[in-house]
């Protein structure tokens, strides 16, 4: 399941006004929030029933969440098994839409995912934070999770043991998961006598080495 949504979470650990990325097991948060709902549907019911079925409250709202996700509504009349994995992910984030969910959790949500498309989804979490949505992105790509999370919590075996920005992440030397190239390429650098920042940006390094070298 790609997207999920819960009644409620843990108010210790999870805060309206902060976009959280989550990096472990979506079972794990489960099993803390047993709260947490996934979506309901057969894969021969067309678009249109299932987000609206024979609700004129939903319908009404229709057309603006379709917009807001950059949907066609030549969608709704589509079967759901006839849906791209890309138009799946985005109708089941419609359907919590229409629905006023407030709780809406990504599960690795990205994941197969085309570049341009991670973008777009950027941007719409982004958006649905500032409309006051809370959010969780559980991911296993933390390179994905640092372009946009306020915080970061890293669970194993069901303890978190990280929980900070990803700043405070990349200056913790503890070897909590498996670095990505980029991370590991510039640790490499500085150990050598560079003094590269560190960032998961790639045109951001290519800046830090050029200015380096000058």
């Amino acid at each position: 399941m790609e997207v999920v949504y819960a009644g409620n979470l843990d108010k210790n650990l999870f805060k309206p006004e902060e976009i959280t990325g989550y990096y472990g097991d979506l079972i794990e948060l489960i099993n803390a929030n047993n709260s947490i709902e996934g979506i309901v549907y057969d894969d021969n019911w067309r678009v249109y029933y299932f987000l609206i079925g024979f609700s004129y409250k939903r319908y009404k709202r229709i057309d603006g969440i379709l917009k807001y996700l950059d949907l066609d509504k030549s969608i709704l009349k589509k079967k759901i098994s006839q849906l791209s994995k890309v138009e799946f992910k985005y109708i089941l984030l419609a359907f919590l839409l229409i629905n006023n969910k407030n709780i809406i959790i990504f599960d690795h949500f990205e994941a197969t995912l085309p570049y341009r498309e991670q973008k777009k989804l950027i941007r719409i979490i982004r958006a649905l934070q500032k409309d006051g949505k809370q959010i969780v992105v559980v991911s296993n790509n933390i390179t994905f999770l640092s372009q946009f999370v306020d915080r970061l919590l890293i669970v194993k075996k069901g303890k978190i043991v990280f929980d900070g920005s990803i700043l405070e992440f990349l200056c913790d030397e503890r070897k909590l998961i498996d670095e990505p190239e980029i991370i590991k390429f510039i640790k490499m650098a500085n150990k050598k006598g560079a003094k590269l920042d560190m960032t998961f940006d790639n045109k951001e390094l290519l800046k830090d080495i050029y200015r380096s070298v000058n």
